[in-house]
């Protein structure tokens, strides 16, 4: 039934490049084959499917899809109603002896029953910046992390050695309003002589099909390290969101010290007074929770914490060291903000304000670009890996995340703040179980929509804010 449309989309797909496929038709809605029609090994051009690595995988889309996954590349056409039929790229390359695939089984299986410091040693050849490494993110998550699970960790292996490894990061997002359950993507690494096999397309569709049978209906990823382009996830079903970040520079010619914003800047500045966050602090951390909702409740995209997540947040920090400050108006926060090193820039990695916090919030971003003798920030040079900067260099500038908050740019510009939009990071969403989302968005799907349509029609980039603090 399939090999006709398969052998045609093959022959366009690959146009003469020699590779194996593997082959199951699928139920809708269902994940397991359908009794009686798994189809049998196919070939195509003298070559063959082994059987033990047939993936069953429903792809839950409405609409009939042909899927084929390989070279980074992804093509769709329609198949017999009620069916999905899916493809893989099991290997690329044929040896001189006649097209004989020598590569051995790979197993995928949870993290379970196996030594979570091996898995930690396997990432830290995945170097982040200054000296962490992805094996240290990966220890502080098992750690400190609430939502941290060994079932969490999904891991490729191959003849008992380990190859790939991804997590799921369970978070709540905001979107329009509701809390979304959503599964963050982390530490999608795979060993570097096994690349180009796809085995990272397979750790991720396994991760996905996690989610979804435990109930999480999106999942986002930040790409990083070997996997940075967007377009990689793209290709595999996720929306890549771009927003814009802003850089914040002092101009001291029309900064509140100097001639040109001072008047205004400075009419109510006897009133608001800037004082750290501690550890410790519950009441100033009260105050920060209280301004984080009432925030973020009108932002998509910003995570929703409770109190294990938000002690989590300090402790899963991307830099050794941050500041962490509280704005107050005759005695009363209305504003804070914290601010870290991340990879070598003094970055705003989440901030909020109440409605008449604009001004205060604008001060305290103000004394961040102020250098201070004994600057806390500045990294060891072993931490640096360099020369480490002075504080006047390390404050020249500080980047702000992308979010929309129209009155505090117009707050900073009246304190002489000037600001330089540059492009965001790009994030990756994907819809994993699209149906049930929009059902408790309460959105209706258009006709034929998909899972990135939906997601680009609901959440905008100039809509959307995703704080650093938070990202895995």
């Amino acid at each position: 039934m399939g090999e006709r449309v398969v052998g045609i989309e093959l022959d366009e797909f690959f146009g003469g490049f020699d590779g194996c496929v593997e082959l199951t038709l699928l139920c809708e809605g269902h994940g397991q084959a359908v009794p009686g029609d798994r189809q049998r090994p196919i070939g195509f051009d003298g070559l063959f499917v082994p059987c033990d690595r047939v993936i069953d995988l429903a792809l839950y889309e409405e609409r009939e899809t042909f899927l084929v996954e390989g070279f980074g590349r992804v093509v769709r056409s329609g198949i017999r109603p009620g069916f999905f039929i899916r493809l893989i790229l099991s290997h690329v390359a044929s040896n001189s002896s006649g097209g004989e695939y020598t590569h051995g089984p790979m197993e995928i299986r949870t993290l379970v029953g196996i030594d979570r410091r091996k898995i930690a040693e396997f990432l830290d050849a995945w170097r982040l910046s200054g000296r962490w490494t992805a094996g240290y993110r990966f220890r502080r998550h098992a750690e400190s992390d609430p939502t941290w699970s060994e079932e969490n960790v999904f891991v490729a292996l191959e003849k008992g050695e380990l190859i790939g490894t991804v997590s799921i990061l369970p978070r709540r997002l905001q979107v329009l309003g509701h809390a979304i359950p959503t599964g963050g993507i982390g530490g999608l690494y795979t060993a570097p002589g096994i690349r180009e096999r796809g085995v990272a397309s397979e750790l991720l569709e396994r991760a996905c099909e996690a989610m979804r049978s435990r109930g999480l209906e999106l999942s986002v990823v930040f790409p990083s390290g070997p996997l940075a382009a967007g377009t990689y996830f793209e290709k595999r079903g996720w929306y890549s969101w771009g927003g814009q970040q802003t850089i914040l520079r002092r101009d001291e010619a029309d900064s509140p010290s100097g001639s040109g914003g001072a008047k205004a800047a400075s009419e109510s500045e006897d009133s608001i007074e800037l004082e750290p966050v501690r550890p410790g602090d519950t009441r100033a951390l009260q105050s920060v929770k209280s301004i984080h909702a009432a925030y973020a409740a009108s932002r998509s995209g910003s995570v929703i914490r409770d109190d294990a997540l938000w002690d989590a947040s300090f402790s899963l920090t991307q830099a050794p060291r941050e500041e962490f400050w509280i704005a107050r108006r005759g005695g009363l926060a209305v504003a804070y903000a914290r601010a870290s090193i991340v990879d070598d820039v003094l970055t705003i990695t989440e901030l909020g304000r109440f409605e008449d916090g604009g001004g205060a919030l604008a001060r305290l971003i103000g004394s961040l670009l102020e250098p201070l003798e004994d600057d806390p920030l500045i990294p060891t040079s072993d931490e640096a890996g360099s020369a480490s900067p002075t504080s006047a260099q390390l404050r020249s500038f500080v980047v702000l995340p992308t979010f929309d908050d129209i009155g505090l740019m117009v707050a900073l510009e009246h304190r002489g703040i000037r600001s330089h939009p540059m492009d965001d990071l790009r994030a990756g969403f994907r819809c994993v179980n699209l149906i049930g989302l929009a059902s408790r968005l309460d959105v209706d799907l258009l006709p034929n929509e998909d899972g990135p349509q939906f997601l680009k029609r609901i959440l905008p980039p100039d809509a959307m804010v995703f704080w650093p603090a938070d990202r895995f």
